[in-house]
């Protein structure tokens, strides 16, 4: 996912350096009341929750956030995050974090189980737990016994009505028709050169990604072939380029697509494409030394209900953990078996930070170069 730039004490690459932390304490579901008396429970308590930062955060706040409170009493409250959460529970001190719960994605996950600062659950005690496809479970190792799976963040193809070019394929990038007016992520490289990792034959998935400096080193050249208006840095830059017409086509996040096809859908078309898309998780992770634990366990199993899922999918382009849902309105292609869940996304799992860490500030100079050759005119 893309880096709103903010600097923090803990870098991917120093993730890469350590190993996943061992487990702590279990606490008990719901040890306070049952879900059924947790309406009294629980008035008045206050739960700091980090989501991503953009068009998540707003519609976690308004489809997750917000019925929550209504149903509890709770004064939960939700904060916007990219990759300082990590830094931010280490420099606080142990017994008093920042926030009580935080999103994670895989290298979040890495860093904070390395760390030790996530508190181990029973997913058994949860309802909804039941429903979850089984997919978000088997990548994730010792990670798996830590939070709970909401759902899944994956790259999507933005394009402009006006260029003829449909989001129908990520072979789009390399149209003449988008010679000159593509933008990529310049922050987030890796998930750059998971588009020619999904078009190539040579590995299953985005696999090549993960393969030698040499494999690594023909997915560079295959972008090294594209000309790019300006590589952006965030969602907001992304959006100034495309609704200026500096840009026509575009890689942009699950996590802003709903929010961009909403406001301008007039002039844009945004989708996922036949080849399918790269994809990280979306965990929610209780952190260690919370005041709020019991709260924290009755948000996480909210988390798990099918109506909050579906509420959240309405206003989204993020696919979900249970099994079951609706299409949304906006998107009636969504996934709704098992197989199509696996035809469609291709995890950039905690293995395959394992396997791209080592070599991460070679491939980040070698991104420079692709960057300044591309769009040299």
């Amino acid at each position: 996912m893309a880096s709103e730039g903010i600097q923090t004490g803990i870098t991917r690459r120093d993730a890469m350096k350590l190993a996943l932390g061992a487990a702590i304490g279990m606490p008990a579901i719901l040890g306070r009341a049952t879900v059924a008396s947790a309406q009294a429970s629980f008035a008045g308590e206050g739960l700091i929750v980090v989501s991503w930062s953009g068009n998540h955060e707003l519609s976690f706040r308004e489809t997750v956030v917000k019925p929550f409170n209504e149903k509890y009493g709770t004064k939960v409250e939700t904060v916007g995050g990219w990759d300082q959460m990590i830094a931010q529970i280490v420099a606080a001190p142990a017994d008093n974090p920042p926030f009580d719960l935080t999103i994670a994605d895989e290298y979040t996950t890495a860093t904070g189980m390395a760390q030790n600062v996530f508190t181990k659950i029973d997913r058994s005690k949860i309802p909804g737990n039941a429903n979850v496809y089984p997919w978000f479970d088997e990548l994730r190792g010792p990670a798996k016994d830590y939070g709970v799976p909401f759902g899944t963040g994956s790259l999507w193809m933005l394009t402009s009505k006006a260029s003829g070019l449909k989001p129908d394929s990520w072979k789009g990038f390399w149209d003449e028709r988008a010679m000159g007016k593509a933008t990529l992520d310049a922050s987030a490289f890796y998930w750059d050169l998971c588009i020619p990792a999904l078009l190539s034959s040579s590995k299953p998935g985005i696999d090549e990604v993960f393969g030698t400096p040499d494999e690594v080193e023909l997915l560079f050249k295959e972008l090294d072939k594209l000309k790019v208006a300006k590589w952006y840095k965030d969602g907001a830059e992304l959006t100034n380029l495309m609704t200026q017409e500096e840009a026509t086509v575009a890689m942009m996040y699950s996590a802003d697509a709903y929010g961009f096809i909403k406001e301008y859908g007039d002039d844009f078309e945004a989708a996922i494409p036949q080849e399918g898309t790269a994809s990280y998780t979306n965990w929610f992770m209780k952190v260690r030394g919370t005041k709020h634990s019991e709260l924290s366990d009755l948000f996480m199993s909210y988390l798990l209900e099918k109506e909050t899922q579906q509420n959240f999918l309405n206003a989204s382009t993020d696919f979900m953990s249970l099994q079951g849902l609706e299409a949304p309105a906006h998107w009636q292609s969504y996934p709704r078996t098992e197989e199509a869940l696996r035809n469609t996304y291709k995890l950039f799992g905690i293995d395959g930070w394992d396997k791209f860490g080592p070599n991460w500030d070679a491939y980040s100079v070698r991104m420079k170069e692709t960057i300044t050759k591309t769009t040299e005119g």
